[in-house]
């Protein structure tokens, strides 16, 4: 049971008739207070009207001091009752009262929600004692399902993304240990498991952009490391294109497969489970075909995509095509170090960067560096 539930709250006791002059002067007097508690339900006893107020003495003393010459009312302690419609705004909100004031400072101020799953790290609980670390824990997670009513299911980020199949490590610490679940993005729907693939909500809205460039009708495009198919659905369902994509692990490649026949698409999606760097083998039919063919090629492994330039040239067409290039860069001037990390790469291979669309960064990653992109039209010289 919620620990509001159990212990007494204080109210804001008033007669029904100075209850809308009560509202009034909180509004004029105190506009940026939250001063009611708006988890409990307001209370209507006879001819008063009880006002549950946070778990905050020095805003109550405020609100005592501003209304004190005005009004007549009394402030009483009674057993609160939760609102169960309710809809907590923030972490903070849910939490109040469950937690020691110098705990909720060190609350993560953001989370991943993946479907019905939420990815939390608590990188600044390092200082509290096991027993009340996991306590907390608990607690936080509990709150985020109030925050967000389709999470069911709430995972402690226990490392990076690391290996060749970029995965972290996660551990339950709320609901059942499910980690598959169906994410919607876009007007889209992925199903995914989030312990066995790489998969970011944080990237919804340059997926979007993606999704949204001119495309040319039966444009060739690659997808060198597609994932669970986010970027290669959103762009095939808006536009009529070939896509080939890519992706070194077994489990994303069997989602990306479940994904295309879930989605309407008015583009078409090939999905290899394969390592791009197999592509430039003699032997492999896929490479072969695309050899010097494809248009555009999207690489978005920004902590190794630099490393994979060689493949790009060996796909692209020698005419020209547009590269959409994804690199973690150390700032300051993370855009500029970017574009010249891949004009260096490509002119040892005897291709240039004719014109950069579109350069920016796409989030912080890090205190010293941020994601950044670069869409550049590459030729190769003559």
């Amino acid at each position: 049971m919620n620990r509001t539930e159990n212990k007494k709250t204080q109210f804001l006791k008033i007669e029904k008739e100075s209850a809308e002059k009560l509202l009034r002067l909180l509004k004029t007097k105190l506009p940026d207070e939250n001063i009611l508690d708006k988890r409990i339900i307001t209370m209507h006893i006879g001819h008063y009207v009880l006002f549950p107020l946070i778990n905050d003495e020095k805003k109550v003393n405020r609100l005592i001091e501003c209304i004190g010459n005005e009004l007549t009312f009394e402030i009483i302690n009674a057993k609160g009752k939760l609102d169960p419609n309710h809809k907590f705004r923030s972490l903070e909100e849910a939490l109040e009262g469950e937690l020691p004031e110098d705990i909720i400072d060190l609350i993560p101020k953001s989370y991943d929600v993946i479907g019905k799953i939420a990815i939390i790290e608590f990188d600044r609980f390092n200082s509290l004692s096991v027993d009340k670390t996991s306590l907390y824990k608990k607690k936080v997670a509990k709150a985020i399902v109030k925050v967000n009513k389709k999470v069911e299911t709430v995972y402690e980020k226990k490392s990076e993304v690391k290996g060749k199949y970029r995965l972290k490590e996660l551990r339950p610490i709320f609901g059942v240990d499910n980690p598959e679940t169906f994410h919607k993005e876009n007007h889209c729907i992925f199903k995914l498991d989030v312990k066995n693939t790489y998969f970011t909500p944080r990237l919804v809205f340059e997926r979007k952009r993606l999704s949204l460039l001119k495309f040319a009708q039966n444009e060739l495009i690659v997808d060198m490391f597609a994932g669970v198919g986010p970027i290669s659905i959103q762009i095939a369902k808006n536009n009529d294109v070939k896509i080939y994509s890519f992706d070194i692990n077994p489990t994303a490649h069997k989602y990306i497969i479940e994904n295309i026949k879930l989605n309407k698409l008015k583009g078409k999606i090939l999905a290899y489970s394969m390592d791009v760097v197999d592509l430039k083998n003699s032997s492999n039919e896929v490479g072969i075909n695309l050899k010097n063919r494809v248009d555009r090629i999207i690489m978005n492994l920004p902590e190794q995509s630099i490393n994979y330039v060689d493949i790009a040239c060996f796909l692209m067409k020698k005419t020209g095509g547009i590269l959409d290039l994804y690199q973690f860069c150390e700032k300051p001037n993370p855009i500029e170090k970017g574009i010249e990390n891949l004009r260096t790469k490509l002119n040892r291979m005897g291709w240039y960067i004719e014109e950069i669309i579109n350069s920016k960064i796409v989030k912080p990653f890090s205190p010293k560096s941020d994601l950044i992109v670069a869409d550049v039209k590459i030729k190769y010289i003559m």
